[in-house]
C-alpha cells in the first residue's frame, strides 16, 4: 500500500482505531487484561475543539479502561496512529531501508520519536522470522556488516584492512531456500556447533539438502543433513550447486547499510537483519502493509 492510499483510507485517528478494531477484534471486542466480553465503548466528548477518550472501552468485569492498541506495538502512544500507517508504509516499501532522519523529515516528527517507531516496526519482524523454518535445497552462508578502518595519517602506521573471516565487523549468518524465505541473524561466534544449532532451528533438517562454501565450520552439519560444498577458488556454479541466492540477499543487506544507515551497532543489528529478512520473505505479498498491521495486532 503507497502513502496516497494510506492516506485516502485512513484520514483521521478514528478510521485508524476503527481498522485495528476489526482487525484485532472481528467485531468481537475482549479485554485484553481479563480476556471478559462484557466491555463497552465509553462515550466520546467534545471540549474546546478536542476529542478525548476517542477508542476507549470499559470492562464491566475487572473494571479496567482500555483501547484497543492496548499490550500491541501501538500501546501507549501519543503519535497519531495515521503516522504510524505511513511509517509503516514507508519502511515497507523502501528496498534499501529508511534512515529515522529520513522518516523524521518526511513525517515531521524528531529524530528520536522517529527512531523509536522504526525499532517497534522492526522488532514487530523479529517475532516472524525468530520462528521461520525452512525446507528443500537451502543455501547456507556468512557475511560481515560494518564500515572499512580509517586509514592512519602515516603510510607506516596503517595496518591491513582484514576482510571477511577473522574482521571485528558483525557476523551475520543465514540461510534461504531456493524459491522461498530468508532466515537472517546476528552471530556470535561461527564455529560449527553455532552453525549447527542455527540450522537446526531454522531447517527440517530430514527434508532438506545443504549447499554451502567450502567453510570448513560446515562439516559439523554435514553430519546431519544432506551436503554439498561449492569450492569458490575454482567456480562459482556447478550446475545446481551454487550459493547465488544467498549472496543475492547480502548485498541487499549490504546496500541497506552503506546506502542509507551507513552505521548500527551491534545491539540492533538483528533489528536490520530482520527486516532486511521481511520484506524479501514478502516480496511478491498482495498487500504486505494489511499482513504486517494484522500481525502487529497480537498481544505482546
Amino acid at each position: 500500500m503507497n502513502l496516497i492510499e494510506v492516506m485516502s483510507r485512513f484520514p483521521n485517528q478514528e478510521a485508524c482505531i476503527e481498522h485495528l478494531e476489526k482487525v484485532r477484534w472481528h467485531g468481537n471486542p475482549t479485554c485484553p487484561h481479563c480476556e471478559s466480553e462484557n466491555v463497552r465503548r465509553k462515550n466520546e466528548y467534545e471540549e474546546e475543539g478536542k476529542v478525548g477518550k476517542v477508542g476507549r472501552w470499559n470492562c464491566h468485569d475487572c473494571t479496567a479502561s482500555f483501547k484497543v492498541t492496548c499490550k500491541t506495538m501501538f500501546h501507549g502512544t501519543k503519535i497519531p496512529l495515521q503516522k504510524w500507517f505511513l511509517a509503516i508504509s514507508l519502511i515497507l516499501n523502501a528496498k534499501k531501508s529508511l534512515s529515522s532522519y529520513q522518516l523524521a523529515r518526511d513525517l515531521d516528527l524528531n529524530q528520536k520519536t522517529a527512531w523509536r517507531i522504526e525499532t517497534c516496526i522492526r522488532a514487530e519482524m523479529v517475532k516472524e522470522t525468530n520462528g521461520l523454518t525452512l525446507q528443500g535445497i537451502i543455501e547456507a552462508d556468512e557475511t560481515y556488516i560494518g564500515g572499512k578502518p580509517r586509514k592512519a595519517n602515516k603510510v607506516e602506521d596503517r595496518e591491513p584492512n582484514t576482510r571477511g573471516r577473522g574482521t571485528d565487523k558483525d557476523a551475520i549468518i543465514g540461510a534461504v531456500a531456493r524459491g522461498g524465505k530468508v532466515v537472517a541473524r546476528l552471530a556470535l561466534k561461527l564455529n560449527g556447533r553455532a552453525i549447527l544449532d542455527f540450522i537446526r532451528k531454522h531447517v527440517k533438517m530430514a527434508k532438506s539438502e545443504l549447499i554451502t562454501d567450502e567453510f570448513r565450520a560446515y562439516l559439523t552439519v554435514a553430519r546431519e543433513i544432506k551436503h554439498q560444498i561449492v569450492q569458490h577458488d575454482l567456480q562459482f556454479v556447478d550446475g545446481d550447486k551454487y550459493t547465488n541466492t544467498i549472496e543475492g540477499f547480502w548485498s541487499l543487506l549490504k546496500r541497506a547499510w552503506y546506502g542509507t544507515h551507513h552505521h548500527y551497532s551491534t545491539e540492533f543489528t538483528p533489528l536490520y537483519a530482520a527486516e532486511a529478512c521481511y520484506k524479501y520473505n514478502y516480496r511478491n505479498h498482495d498487500n504486505i502493509f494489511s499482513k504486517f498491521v494484522r500481525e502487529s495486532m497480537v498481544m505482546c
